[in-house]
């Protein structure tokens, strides 16, 4: 998510989507209805940890460890690591890692539970950082897979990026994915404000 300068532009942001929301009018929505999904998804699930690939600044890792009892993140630009770092030292439940989200997935994913994942990893211009491809989901979500019991929740964001942006799989591949690692018979798939969502079913 982006770096506001100060409170005033994420709820600016917000009341904007609302507006567009209340006026029916398409939008791409801003930081704090982003986190809402977070939220909502949170909610439905029961999710614990939050992981995120993708850190940037940290905005986003520093706001939902108020959401969650622990937060994992993973940043691959050494630079933006720091920015993460600074912004989220005072939050003891927030773990920074340096590195490439892609690689360390496995490991992550094998010592979690009950976890959300916020896929956000991806290079979108400018400062961003960008592993082996610019935009890895695919790879990702393969990943979690020998993990799966261990997630509850799976955010992918920027859905109107996707076949639009140089290396970015098409929307329909991601579905696919999401629909072949996350059974529907097992998960509710669907995209929001902005976002692909999937949340395990409660039996």
């Amino acid at each position: 998510m982006n770096d506001p300068k100060s409170i005033l532009e994420p709820i600016g942001g917000y009341l904007l989507d609302v507006v567009a929301k209340l006026r029916n009018r398409p939008f791409v929505p801003h930081s704090l209805t982003k986190l809402h999904n977070i939220k909502t998804c949170r909610d439905l699930t029961g999710a614990t940890t939050a992981i995120e690939i993708g850190s940037y600044k940290g905005v986003t890792a520093k706001r939902i460890s108020y959401l969650f009892e622990k937060v994992v993140s993973v940043e691959i630009d050494e630079a933006l690591y720091r920015q993460a770092s600074k912004r989220c030292a005072g939050r003891k439940n927030v773990e920074l890692l340096l590195g490439d989200g892609a690689k360390l997935l496995p490991e992550i994913a094998a010592r979690v539970r009950m976890a959300l994942i916020f896929l956000d990893g991806h290079f979108s211009g400018g400062i961003t950082g960008q592993g082996d491809e610019p935009e890895p989901v695919l790879k990702e979500l393969d990943l979690i897979h020998n993990n799966l019991d261990h997630f509850c929740a799976v955010i992918v964001d920027d859905f109107r990026l996707f076949g639009v942006e140089a290396g970015w799989p098409a929307k329909a591949q991601v579905m696919a994915k999401l629909e072949d690692v996350l059974p529907t018979r097992e998960w509710v798939h669907g995209v929001l404000n902005d976002q692909f969502i999937a949340v395990r079913k409660k039996h």
